[in-house]
């Protein structure tokens, strides 16, 4: 039988059973076997309180050996419930187990029967009384230690009413006959409180079974939440979260002195497929740099999708640093390979890889994440289909980035950032027809900081708007103070134009000022900057344009989906990216897509600016291709506003295109 068995066993047991029934069988056989102490204490009191009643008159193996034989038989059954191995129990073994109870149980009546039938003849009256009373009670309340059972519950009461029929029935005694009669009744009512029993225990085992089954499925669907709050539901592979977690679980200092090796991968060239392919090819190309990324790094390394198209991955301590720039490569190489898209058109992307390196302390595991991320930051800014180390040069631009970046916290950007203005010229009589806002930041603690340094950290800090805000007030004071400036220009990040709150505080700003001054204020933005949310994008710019501001597309030829930006959304300036203008003079091709450019400009009636150009030789190529307003250092560097003040009232002007190569004079009083 059963010893006493924990919880857990239990459930095991009752998820074992194939049917309700055995289900309940075996919980009959548990509530049997938790019985037994207290069965065998009782029948072993019973035997030696008989025994010692016929001491003196019946021989001693009645009065002594059937008393001592319940002892030790009870010693035995007791030391093998408390001492019995703890095992699972399956149905057919349970069912074999009962079997053998009942067919125990039925012995053990059948000897207790012949044991008050020996004594019989040894009794007085009043011991033969107390031998009825022995064969009614011991017989009945055996049966309470079996009321799970019914059936071994009839088999115990019918065995008894039986013998005491047999031994004690008699006709001419009536207290014999009535409580014959009575013990039948009784018996008749343990049976039927057995039965009921044993509903209400099949009830609660099939209540058990489903909660047990709910607790599996709560679980089972616990650990699938689990899972996919961790997994990536398109690669298969670990997201961001779990990602952080495994970091955090190989960075151990305390145990070992070599430290992981952190990689984070970028790939370049994705989103024009997303844009011309559709999300499916790009879902194809995720899925496809997943397969190619695992048979590299193989069970070298763990590897997750972070987001977008930026994957991660961790080589464990034992790979050398001469390894990890290996695999590197690798990664770099297989990323080079042509993909087949759904439609079965062939592209390309790369990849570029920035991964971190063990030959500078950290604190954390963060610290390994931070250096991976400023070499890839470094790798795209170099190259793409590049796998750049973090190096002492790195660390000294991250200590550098760090001091920045605790300082801006700490600024007080309205008094700290002043504007410097760099005019957009008509070439043809040299007139200004707007300017360019541009932000300086004059640090107490760092003195004067480029704008591509802090503009860049404020950008990670997500302290951009905060700096277009600053920006837009000033210009529009500028605007107020200087009625003579045509217009004035102002850049928007990309957190800006894709952010509700920004864009509501600058039109409150903006319809703060009287017409006249904020009609003469641009917007510009980036085509990169229109890549994260289009549609947002395109709904805070109509703010602006349903005030009467005019928005231009900077940088214009840089980005995968120019001509769709002219199409979708209004603008009123293209500014030709600097790189054209640099080139323009150098490259046939180049002249050509800007005169395209210019061309399609005009037919869409909108206003064109060439940048970039620095010498009269681009000047002039660039006035061939059409254009007229051009911007930059061939007439002027960004201009504080005292000095431009003085192009305004005409104190100074910029040659005009004639002059400039007549004598090429730059500035004439």
């Amino acid at each position: 039988m059963l010893k006493r068995t924990n919880i857990n066993t239990y459930r095991k047991m009752l998820q074992n059973a194939r049917t309700p029934e055995e289900a309940v069988m075996m919980e009959q056989l548990r509530a049997i076997s938790q019985n037994i102490p207290a069965l065998y204490m009782m029948l072993t009191v019973a035997a030696i309180a008989l025994g010692s009643t016929f001491v003196e008159t019946a021989p001693p193996f009645l009065t002594y050996g059937v008393p001592v034989m319940f002892v030790i038989l009870t010693v035995i059954r007791l030391a093998f419930w408390k001492f019995g191995n703890s095992r699972l129990m399956y149905p057919d073994e349970a069912r074999t187990k009962l079997m053998q109870v009942e067919v125990l149980t039925a012995g053990l009546f059948l000897i207790l029967g012949i044991w008050v039938w020996s004594l019989l003849p040894y009794a007085t009256s009043q011991e033969r009384l107390y031998l009825s009373f022995f064969t009614a009670f011991t017989g009945a309340s055996s049966t309470i230690c079996a009321i799970s059972r019914p059936r071994l519950v009839g088999v115990c009461l019918f065995m008894t009413l039986s013998v005491f029929c047999l031994l004690f029935y008699d006709w001419n005694e009536r207290f014999y006959f009535y409580a014959t009669m009575q013990l039948s009744v009784t018996y008749l009512v343990f049976f039927m409180a057995s039965r009921t029993y044993k509903l209400r225990l099949a009830q609660s085992v099939v209540l058990l079974n489903r909660l047990n089954a709910e607790n599996r499925r709560s679980t089972e669907l616990a650990d699938t939440n689990q899972s996919m709050a961790l997994t990536d539901m398109l690669t298969g592979l670990p997201n961001r979260r779990q990602f952080f977690q495994d970091v955090d679980a190989a960075y151990d200092p305390s145990r070992d002195k070599a430290l992981p090796v952190v990689g984070l991968i970028d790939l370049d060239g994705f989103k024009p497929i997303n844009d011309v392919f559709g999300h499916t090819a790009g879902d194809a190309v995720l899925v496809e740099t997943a397969r190619r990324l695992k048979r590299v790094l193989g069970d070298k390394a763990s590897v997750a999708r972070l987001g977008g198209d930026e994957f991660a991955y961790i080589l464990p301590r034992t790979v050398t640093q001469k390894e990890a720039k290996r695999i590197a490569q690798q990664i770099v190489n297989a990323m080079n390979e042509p993909v087949r898209l759904p439609s079965k058109d062939t592209s390309r992307v790369s990849a570029s890889v920035g991964y971190s390196s063990r030959e500078f302390p950290v604190k954390s595991a963060r610290d390994l994440m931070e250096q991976a991320d400023f070499a890839l930051f470094r790798a795209k800014e170099h190259k793409v289909g590049q796998a750049i180390e973090f190096s002492a040069h790195h660390a000294e631009s991250l200590m550098r980035e760090a001091v920045v970046h605790q300082a801006l916290k700490k600024a007080d950007l309205d008094k700290e950032l002043r504007l410097v203005f760099q005019p957009i010229v008509n070439s043809t009589d040299g007139q200004i027809t707007r300017c360019e806002a541009l932000a300086r930041w004059d640090s107490p603690e760092l003195g004067s900081v480029p704008p591509m340094e802090f503009v860049g950290i404020a950008e990670k800090m997500g302290m951009t708007q905060q700096l277009t805000r600053v920006v837009v007030r000033q210009a529009l004071e500028y605007l107020r103070d200087c009625p003579e400036l045509p217009s004035l220009s102002v850049n928007l990040s990309a957190q800006d134009i894709i952010s509700r709150e920004t864009s509501d505080a600058l039109v409150a700003m903006i319809l703060a000022e009287p017409e006249h001054v904020r009609h003469r204020l641009v917007l510009e933005v980036t085509e990169s900057s229109l890549l994260n949310d289009m549609e947002e994008a395109r709904y805070n710019l109509m703010k602006f344009r349903f005030m009467g501001l005019k928005i231009a597309l900077d940088d214009f030829g840089t980005g995968y989906s120019s001509l769709r930006y002219l199409q979708d959304l209004e603008f009123d300036i293209v500014k030709i990216d600097r790189s054209f203008g640099a080139a323009i003079n150098t490259a046939a091709r180049g002249l050509g897509l800007v005169a395209t450019i210019q061309h399609l400009c005009r037919s869409l009636s909108i206003e064109c600016i060439i940048e970039g150009i620095e010498t009269r030789e681009q000047l002039e190529t660039a006035r061939s291709a059409g254009c007229r307003l051009v911007q930059g250092y061939l007439y002027s560097a960004p201009l504080s506003a005292g000095d431009l003040h003085a192009y305004l009232i005409g104190e100074k002007r910029f040659p005009t295109y004639r002059q400039l190569l007549e004598d090429g004079t730059r500035d004439v009083a």
